[in-house]
């Protein structure tokens, strides 16, 4: 395999509602000082649904600084028990991928600009990643986030570009690309106000609707936005008290069956705790804080029964079956995990990288076993 590589030729109403909630929670007390600008969540990734494929992103090879990095995507189609790589041909991936799953075995892949590469070009699948088409380009720079392109009906995108300054609204898989907001003018609505938006973190489209996820200036607001009738509004979720000393940020913003589901993480000083929140129309179902001691995650999951799953700064794999579950401490993961996969019927999987190695470990009753194991070429030197 090269690093440089060639293509194959909930209803607006019930988030409105979820927004009201969320206005009647008490009023945030203002910071006392601008926020330092918060570390990007991790790109290792995947994305699951109940019936359709399995997706996850993770870095191979060597030292980043010396651009012997190379990002990887591999798919799990539906009903398999395997996956594949199915990293898209044609662009330096060193800068890292971005994915956007449209369903029914469709997704569209962004690359991160690296080397002398200043903008994202994008390709999109129909056939869970057998074969790529060239879409897009985003002449910006697709932003390090996970969450940074989300993909709705009808080939419609949304991108956030320039460091979450700004959101782009993408038409037939980007063919056409308009302005949708930006960091400033969020921060410039009522909305944004109340939050303080200090930066854009996430995109996704709910109900043919399109939402922004954002970083608050001020403690206790989590800024989750949606645009209806040009306006944006906040969509919640309330928080509780016990969090209103506390920064938020929207990690991860994903539709979830009917639903939309999002991942906070809250930090004041030295403590921070990362939040599960899942929306089923006009209410908001918050997980209990999990402690991460003040580490930068490593990964984040999404799953079937809209399940959440992380690996935290300190090596430590957590999962949530879905809204009301507790957290659940995995046991002690495989060398080089990279992140996790969840599955149907709770099964979890570790997804360990190392070099040229790719290895799929499932947890079973007596630990975790080793299932697979992918051999990728990896061309050390050939970014230089």
């Amino acid at each position: 395999m090269s690093g440089i590589r060639r293509l194959a030729a909930p209803a607006v109403g019930a988030l409105l509602a979820a927004g009201a909630i969320a206005g009647c929670g008490s009023t945030p007390a203002p910071s006392a000082a601008p926020r330092a600008a918060p570390p990007p969540p991790p790109l290792a990734t995947s994305v699951a649904s109940t019936a359709g494929p399995s997706w996850t992103v993770v870095e191979m090879g060597g030292s980043a600084a010396q651009e012997n990095n190379f990002w990887q995507l591999f798919v799990r189609p539906a009903g398999a028990t395997a996956w594949r790589l199915a990293t898209p041909l044609g662009v330096a991936d060193n800068g890292g991928l971005v994915i956007a799953s449209a369903g029914s075995g469709s997704l569209v892949t962004g690359f991160r600009p690296s080397q002398l590469l200043t903008y994202s070009p994008l390709a999109a699948s129909t056939d869970d990643g057998t074969s790529w088409s060239p879409a897009g380009p985003l002449s910006a720079s697709l932003a390090d986030a996970p969450d940074a392109l989300a993909a709705g009906p009808d080939g419609a995108l949304i991108a956030l570009t320039d460091g979450g300054a700004r959101a782009e609204l993408g038409q037939r898989l980007g063919a056409a690309w308009t302005r949708l907001s930006s960091a400033s003018a969020l921060a410039a609505t009522s909305a944004g106000r109340a939050c303080g938006v200090t930066g854009l973190t996430a995109a996704a489209f709910s109900g043919g609707t399109t939402m922004l996820g954002a970083a608050c200036g001020r403690p206790g607001v989590a800024g989750i936005f949606v645009r209806s009738g040009g306006t944006w509004r906040a969509a919640g979720p309330a928080l509780p008290a016990a969090l209103g000393r506390e920064d938020v940020d929207v990690l991860a913003l994903t539709t979830a069956g009917t639903g939309l589901e999002a991942l906070l993480q809250a930090e004041a000083g030295a403590h921070s705790s990362l939040i599960a929140a899942w929306s089923s129309g006009a209410s908001w179902t918050l997980s209990a804080p999990l402690p991460t001691g003040g580490r930068p995650l490593r990964s984040t999951a999404a799953g079937p029964g809209a399940a959440v799953g992380v690996i935290l700064g300190d090596g430590r794999g957590e999962t949530l079956s879905g809204p009301g579950a507790a957290w659940h401490a995995l046991p002690a993961l495989p060398k080089w995990t990279a992140t996790l996969a969840l599955g149907p019927a709770a099964r979890v999987d570790a997804l360990a990288a190392d070099g040229g190695t790719f290895k799929d470990w499932q947890l079973g009753a007596a630990g975790w076993s080793l299932a697979q194991t992918v051999h990728v070429n990896i061309p050390y030197g050939s970014s230089s």
